[in-house]
This record gives structure tokens, C-alpha cells and sequence, in this order.
């Protein structure tokens, strides 16, 4: 289990500066703004020119990140049989997953690109509000659509399992909350997870869960996700992502004057409108994003202790959340008590010995 966890820390860290470091490169280089020069020849139209150059840069950082991913997301997984996946099932199901970020994100950069050229006075406001939209609606519309579209949801369909789920759901005073199983064919590892916000809240389940925890283990876990409802943590995480979305282009607009005179030469920015920017932007938000893990993890972590204790209060037995605790840890060779820097700075939840440790001191036990 520590190794295994090990493994996943190096990996982590080494993905997070791996992409920070390609795109200073592509920066630094002087590849971005060749390629800005490039695009700009070939079309007039700043929605084009940006949809074509991100497309170019995101490619590129694929391409290279992915070796990386390989080594030590898929090889571990291999090598611990947790994974049923071939080299190329893996390979292949990265590229799809590139494919739908890449249609997600191009309009968005591209009509941000637009705002930079068009707006020049209020693009930030613009840009913040474009990206907090469609941030919203993927986080509070999506999933319902989802369920409707994928082939891989299913209902719970174990009516003692159900049962206990609709008793959790009437104690907490929740309506309209579904519990979904997910077929997830490649992977031995057991997971779960709440999306959505209030009428689409959706709960979903690994069909591996359903097949290896009982029933008290189950119904402890989603009242653990049906906390987090309960006490409002999905709608403040829609509140904190779409305000941030929003503030930090409007912050980036006041401090650009400053800072784009004071930029390398070499990265072929002058303005906001320049298309290197969009890899100068992707650049502050993979640095900021992992210079900040610590503080994000500090508030999950936080979430997650509250959801905790809401969740023995809803179920009172504390010995079944404990024993599907243990259970994960062991399918997932997770640490149950990995190195305090690493929950402080990259964990998103308590570590599984003090979260047990707290259910069974809520039962009384030693």
C-alpha cells in the first residue's frame, strides 16, 4: 500500500510540473509566438486564428504530457493489477477524453480571444462571465443530461440496498437525489462520488461497489455523499469555482498593463489580444492551481470531516462507515496513514486511519 501510494504522490507532483514546465518551454522558446505568426497569416478572423492556435497548443501539450500519464498513472495500475486495461485501451481512452476537452474548451478560449481583441476596455468582465456560465451549467445542468445519454448508468437495482438509501434520504429531509451505478469495465478499483447540485444531484456508484460492500457499508457511504448535500457543500463548491472563474479574468485585466511590458521578448506577447497569450494563461493557471493544492485541500478536507460526522449521525453505525473505509483502502492500496506533508498539501480528504479513527471514537470504542 505504500509503495502504490508513493507512486501516486511522484506521479501527482510529477504531472502537475511536467505541464507547468512544457508550457514555460513552449514560451520561452519562442515556439508561441512562431506559432502565432504561423496562424496569423492564414486567417483574418480572431475567432479562427484562436481556435487554431489552441488547437496546435493543446495538442502539443498532450502529446508530450502523456508519456508521463503512461508512467505513472497506467504502468502502477498494471503492475499492482488494479487495472484491466491494455496499453492501447488506455492510450485510446486518453485521446477521447482529449477529444471532448478539446471541443469543451475551444469555444470558450476562442470567444475570450475575441473579448481580448473586441472589448478591449471591459474583455475580463466578459471573459468572467462567459466562463462562470458555462462553468454553472456544467456543473448543475450536465449531469442530468448525462444520466439521460450514457450507456455506462444504470439504476441501483438492489431493493434491500435502495431501501436503506430512501430511509437515509427521508432522515436528511432530501428530495430528488438518485443513486446511479457506473460500469466501469477497466479499472478493479472501487470509487464514488456526488455531482451535480440541488434537483440534479446525482449520486454514482462503481458497479464494483455494489458487488463488494454490503449493504450497511453502502448505505453508510452515500450518507456520506447525501451530507454533503445536506449541508449545502455542492452548491457552495458551484458558489467558490463560477465567483473565482469569474474574478480572476476581470484581476487579470487591471494587472495585464503591468505586467505584459515586463514579459521575455521571446514569448511574442504585446498585448492581451496577442494569441501567445492564451499559453501565458495556461501557464498562470497550472502554476497558480498547484501552489494553491494546500490551501484547496485544507477547505476539502474540512468538507469532507463535516460530511463525516453528519453521516454517523444519520446512520449510527459507526462500524460499517469504518469497515467501507477500510474496504476502499485496501481494493485502492491506499495508505490508510500516508506522510503528514502529503494529506496537508495534496490530499483532498483526511487520511483513512484518522477519518476511522473518528468514526469509532463517535461508537465509543478504543
Amino acid at each position: 500500500m505504500k509503495d502504490y501510494t508513493m507512486l501516486q504522490i511522484i506521479g501527482l507532483l510529477a504531472a502537475c510540473l511536467w505541464q507547468i514546465g512544457l508550457v514555460y518551454a513552449f514560451l520561452q522558446s519562442g515556439i508561441a509566438a512562431h506559432l502565432a505568426r504561423l496562424v496569423e497569416k492564414d486567417s483574418q478572423m480572431q475567432f479562427l486564428r484562436a481556435t487554431t492556435y489552441f488547437l496546435f497548443f493543446f495538442v502539443f501539450l498532450f502529446v508530450l504530457a502523456l508519456p508521463i500519464k503512461v508512467l505513472f498513472e497506467y504502468c502502477p495500475d498494471k503492475v499492482y493489477d488494479l487495472s484491466t486495461n491494455t496499453s492501447f485501451s488506455y492510450i485510446v481512452r486518453k485521446c477521447l477524453d482529449f477529444i471532448v476537452n478539446l471541443v469543451t474548451m475551444i469555444p470558450m478560449i476562442a470567444l475570450a480571444m475575441v473579448f481580448a481583441k473586441s472589448f478591449p476596455k471591459y474583455w475580463g468582465y466578459c471573459t468572467g462571465a462567459l466562463l462562470a456560465s458555462v462553468s454553472a451549467f456544467q456543473m448543475i445542468c450536465l449531469p442530468a443530461f448525462l444520466e439521460d445519454s450514457s450507456a455506462y448508468l444504470k439504476p441501483l437495482g438492489k431493493p434491500d440496498v435502495q431501501a436503506r438509501v430512501d430511509a437515509i434520504f427521508k432522515k436528511a429531509g432530501i428530495e430528488g437525489a438518485k443513486v446511479l451505478v457506473e460500469n466501469v469495465p477497466d479499472t478493479k478499483k472501487l470509487n464514488a462520488y456526488a455531482t451535480g447540485a440541488g434537483p440534479t444531484a446525482r449520486f454514482v456508484l462503481y458497479e464494483s461497489v455494489v458487488d463488494k460492500l454490503s449493504a450497511e457499508e453502502i448505505e453508510s457511504m452515500i450518507a456520506h455523499e447525501i451530507s454533503h448535500i445536506k449541508l449545502n457543500h455542492l452548491w457552495l463548491h458551484v458558489f467558490f469555482s463560477c465567483s473565482f472563474l469569474f474574478l480572476a479574468p476581470v484581476l487579470a485585466q487591471f494587472i495585464a498593463p503591468f505586467v505584459i511590458p515586463r514579459l521575455p521578448e521571446q514569448w511574442g506577447i504585446k498585448a492581451v489580444c496577442d494569441l501567445p497569450v492564451i499559453a501565458l494563461a495556461a501557464l498562470v493557471v497550472l502554476t497558480g492551481n498547484f501552489l494553491s493544492l494546500p490551501i484547496q485541500n485544507y477547505f476539502s478536507r474540512e468538507f469532507e470531516r463535516q460530511a463525516d460526522a453528519q453521516a454517523l449521525a444519520l446512520t449510527g453505525d459507526p462500524e460499517a462507515f469504518a469497515r467501507q473505509l477500510s474496504a476502499f483502502a485496501r481494493a485502492n492500496l491506499d495508505d490508510m496513514d500516508p506522510p503528514r506533508w502529503a494529506v496537508l498539501t495534496l490530499y483532498s480528504h483526511p487520511s483513512v486511519k484518522e477519518r476511522i479513527e473518528s468514526a469509532l471514537k463517535h461508537s465509543g470504542e478504543p
